[in-house]
Formats: structure tokens, C-alpha cells, sequence
């Protein structure tokens, strides 16, 4: 009985801390969003959650450790989002990949400072711990998109540039890139043409969420699917319009 009443304290502690730790993650997002990432400050969480800064140490080492733990839930949050559009298209990698694109810009355009926050420029406060994040998206996003970009280049090769083509300095960039993603089993001419179609879909958003079109573009959605169609393009698929897209596999 002992045992079980000890374990049972324990239990409810760790339920404790478990909604601390919750809280204190929540918080730092809501000031990431109000604020930006400046305003995300131990003694700014500690206030609103209702507890002293020190407190904080016990969950976390230091506010790049607290920083970084945000940055992981929100690219958690953002590959959820793009295995939840994949997972519409089992059989179809061309059209998972297109989906993923969609889901990718909705979710940005929703979320514009998390967005920032990752992918941005970083503040000066977050410089010690930006190469982290940088890591953390690169795998985790970048992995994400390989699974169905993988298995479409299985499915019906795509032209891309020869490895004789590309300058031993590329290579040499394009194989630890490729090593990072675990995409070790595609040639580098393929991890180019993923590089690529990431760069379109970063600049897009990028425009968008940057606002560096806003003094004429109020609605970059048209732009956003020129990208897709031009992604498509990059790997001979066949560009679907979203309401076709979205009506099932055929």
C-alpha cells in the first residue's frame, strides 16, 4: 500500500509538471505571436504563467534550450500538417507532394509568425541557437517531403543533371545535404531537383508571409500555385488544380 500511495504522489507530480511544462510552451508562443521572438523571455513567461523565473530552470537549461523546444513544437506542428495531406494520397507520391505543397503554404499563411520564427532571418537574441533550428527543420521538413519524392523517383525517373555536370564543390554540399535528409539513395542531379523545388516554395512563402509583395499583392495564392505548377514541372508530373486535386486518387 505504501508502494502504491508513493506511486500514485509521483504520478501527480509528474501530471503537474507535465501542465507546467505545457503552460510554459503555450506562453512562449503566444508571446511569439504577439510579440515576436524578442518578447519571448523567461521573466515575460514566468509573469503570465504566474510562477518566478528561476522556476523555469527546472524545466529548462537556458532560454536557447526553451527556444529551441518552441522551434521543435512548431515544426512538430507543421509536419503533422503534411503527413496529415499525404496520407489523402497513399499510392500517388506526385499527388502526395503536390498536397504537401498546399498544406505547407496554408499552414504559413496561418501561422505567419511561427513561420518567421523558423524559417526567417534570425533576431540577434536567437543567433546561438539558430543553427539548431536550422538543423531541426532541415531534417525533419526535408525528410518529410524525401518519403514521397523518393518513391516517385522510384516510381518514374525524372530528368536531372548529370553528377559530371555539377562542380566538386556542389557535390560535396549536395552529399552531406543528402546524408542529412536520408535520401543516401538518390543520385545528386535528384537531391539538386529537391533542393530547387524547395527554393521555389521558400520563396513564395517568403514573399507572402514577408509581406514583400504587399504594395501590390493582396492575395498571393495565384502565385503560390504558379510555384506548384512549376514544381510539378521540375518533375514531370502532371499539375492538378486543387479542386481536381482534392477529389481523390484515381
Amino acid at each position: 500500500m505504501l508502494r502504491d500511495n508513493g506511486g500514485a504522489v509521483t504520478n501527480r507530480r509528474e501530471r503537474l509538471r507535465a501542465a507546467l511544462d505545457r503552460d510554459l510552451r503555450r506562453t512562449a508562443r503566444r508571446l511569439l505571436v504577439s510579440g515576436g521572438i524578442d518578447a519571448v523571455t523567461l521573466a515575460a513567461i514566468a509573469r503570465e504563467v504566474g510562477i518566478t523565473p528561476p522556476a523555469i530552470y527546472r524545466y529548462y537549461k537556458s532560454r536557447d534550450d526553451l527556444i529551441y523546444t518552441l522551434a521543435e513544437d512548431v515544426i512538430g506542428e507543421l509536419v503533422g500538417e503534411l503527413r496529415a495531406a499525404a496520407a489523402e494520397h497513399p499510392e500517388r507520391p506526385d499527388r502526395q507532394l503536390i498536397a504537401m505543397i498546399r498544406a505547407f503554404t496554408g499552414w504559413a499563411a496561418k501561422n505567419r509568425a511561427e513561420y518567421g520564427f523558423v524559417f526567417g532571418v534570425p533576431s540577434p537574441t536567437v543567433d546561438d541557437v539558430y543553427r539548431e533550428i536550422v538543423k531541426a527543420w532541415t531534417v525533419k521538413i526535408g525528410g518529410t517531403f524525401g518519403e514521397p519524392y523518393l518513391r516517385l523517383w522510384r516510381q518514374r525517373p525524372f530528368d536531372v543533371p548529370a553528377e559530371s555536370e555539377l562542380e566538386p564543390a556542389l557535390q560535396k554540399q549536395l552529399d552531406s545535404y543528402r546524408a542529412l535528409v536520408g535520401l543516401e539513395r538518390m543520385p545528386l542531379g535528384a537531391i539538386l531537383v529537391f533542393i530547387e523545388c524547395w527554393s521555389r516554395m521558400y520563396a513564395s512563402m517568403s514573399f507572402d508571409v514577408f509581406g514583400l509583395m504587399s504594395a501590390t499583392f493582396t492575395d498571393m495564392t495565384p502565385m503560390h500555385e504558379r510555384m506548384c505548377r512549376g514544381v510539378c514541372e521540375l518533375l514531370g508530373i502532371e499539375y492538378e488544380p486543387p479542386g481536381k486535386a482534392e477529389t481523390g486518387d484515381s
